[in-house]
């Protein structure tokens, strides 16, 4: 029976004209501010072209090339018999003439971003002149110079921030708290409209209060599903086509897992108590004045999650609140992106969870059964627990 009704759920929610257009409207938006925001975004260009007299003046062109490469930018350059110095041609970025170490730089702004290329260059052969002058070898002198970098040791937390995890974090958390505030509202929603017409006396005839509040949670979250799993694609996409998942090396399989674990946790967690006391009211314009503590106990977290782990991903109040059913789905996805949670309590907060949601559900269809039938103005969550 209960999956009769969440069938039912399911398939009135997924198929509703108000969710197919809004969903609709989301999705394109994404794919839609993906494509327009791709040209924007992208920093690709037409590699700079540098023009080199021919004769002395070549001798450089090795070492634009290798500055070019360390710099990790790309540079086409030219070997020109004579170049013309009193104007850049089409597509030439810089002109270069005269001996290397002294060369005549020709570009169109002081400011041009490869006047730096061109100083780096004319120092590496200045160098290597000065080094085969005194009998030595340029080559060994450079690779020496390469070698010559300092190991660099962070020490504090704040110097070890990485925007990748934070990303990969921020993300998971995000999205849950969106999907677990809709989905709460669809079901608080449901329940006074139900309460309010009637309807509910009809279905309790024939089902169990337990029953029916099961079912409405299930459908609801099996429709929550399959529509963060429309956004996930449409996100996914934006993120492929902006390359903004290969710039910050997130991995899609722990997002994915991640949000796919903590939201069956969360939604379990926080919907039956929304049922439960969406109960408590029998009109609409009530249904905020029950359901304002609930979205604190769930913001708390979600901002914990977002400034507390990545400034004390490992302090001991980070560690205790992991372990609190309701912290949990926010904070376990956050500390694992920073990788400052072990196994241990990774497993631990499942299990904590796992054994609150039976409670909670007992408790939340308790509250429901006892004043789903009241019919009068608000009712109060001790006397509709004590007559569940």
């Amino acid at each position: 029976m209960m999956w009769l009704i969440a069938r039912r759920e399911f398939v009135v929610r997924i198929g509703s004209r108000a969710n197919v257009v809004a969903s609709s409207v989301l999705i394109v938006l994404i794919v839609a501010g993906a494509l327009i925001a791709k040209p924007f975004l992208s920093s690709d260009g037409p590699a700079p072209v540098v023009q080199v007299a021919s004769g002395e003046t070549a001798a450089l062109v090795p070492y634009l090339e290798s500055v070019a490469a360390a710099q990790g930018l790309t540079v086409t350059v030219q070997t020109v018999d004579a170049p013309d110095t009193t104007t850049l041609p089409d597509g030439v970025s810089a002109i270069l003439t005269g001996a290397p170490t002294q060369p005549d730089l020709y570009v169109d702004t002081a400011g041009d971003s490869i006047v730096p290329v061109v100083q780096a260059a004319v120092r590496s052969a200045a160098l290597a002149a000065q080094v085969t002058d005194l009998g030595g070898d340029p080559a060994s002198v450079a690779q020496a110079l390469a070698a010559a970098t300092p190991t660099v040791t962070p020490l504090s937390a704040a110097a070890g921030f990485d925007s990748a995890k934070f990303f990969s974090g921020f993300i998971v958390v995000m999205l849950l708290f969106f999907v677990l505030i809709q989905s709460a509202s669809v079901i608080m929603l449901g329940v006074v409209e139900e309460k309010a017409s009637r309807v509910v006396e009809i279905l309790l005839a024939t089902v169990k209060p337990w029953t029916l509040l099961g079912g409405k949670v299930l459908g609801v979250g099996l429709f929550a599903l399959a529509q963060a799993g429309a956004l996930i694609v449409a996100l996914l996409f934006g993120a492929l086509h902006l390359d903004l998942l290969g710039s910050l090396s997130v991995s899609v399989g722990t997002i994915l897992v991640n949000f796919a674990v903590w939201f069956v946790l969360g939604f379990s967690l926080f919907t039956v108590l929304f049922g439960g006391l969406a109960s408590l009211v029998s009109r609409q314009e009530d249904v905020g004045s029950v359901s304002t503590p609930l979205m604190f106990v769930m913001l708390a977290p979600l901002y914990l999650a977002i400034y507390l782990v990545p400034n004390l991903p490992d302090a001991t109040i980070t560690k205790v609140l992991t372990q609190i059913p309701f912290f949990a789905p926010f904070m376990v996805p956050m500390r694992m992106a920073f990788g400052s949670i072990s196994v241990v309590e990774v497993v631990a907060a499942v299990v904590i969870c796992l054994v609150a949601i039976p409670v909670l559900v007992w408790v939340g269809g308790r509250v429901y059964a006892g004043a789903v039938l009241n019919t009068g103005g608000r009712m109060r969550l001790a006397d509709a627990f004590r007559r569940g």
